[in-house]
């Protein structure tokens, strides 16, 4: 998107005179640039749409975040579509608090043998 601007009506995918693409072309292309790229056959163009979305979540961005970026009206549209590749509390939590107490030793430790 920055190198090339949208075309008409904000489309991103546009042909070589900068129209909508009719759909039958579309594919015609899509299909070529996936058999090019080495995508399993049948990836869908929407498919980069959730590998986009399950990147975001994997790299722990922000939900908030992850919905403006996705164009979504609500938080709940998020959550009801990509919520099963969120972590639970539990994976949030697990392991902080000993993580925390291991690094608070260490300074203790270290701050010990500087006195």
């Amino acid at each position: 998107m920055q190198r090339y601007s949208p075309g008409p009506e904000g489309v991103l995918i546009t042909n070589r005179i900068r129209k909508i693409p009719r759909r039958s072309s579309f594919g015609d292309c899509w299909r070529e640039a996936v058999e090019k790229a080495g995508l399993p056959k049948g990836t869908r163009f929407h498919d980069l749409r959730h590998y986009y979305a399950s990147t975001l979540i994997a790299a722990n961005l922000n939900p908030k975040s992850i919905q403006r970026r996705l164009g979504h009206a609500t938080i709940s549209e998020t959550f009801d579509t990509y919520g099963y590749l969120f972590p639970d509390d539990e994976d949030l939590g697990r392991g902080a608090i000993d993580a925390k107490i291991e690094k608070d030793l260490a300074e203790q430790s270290r701050n010990k043998k500087e006195a």
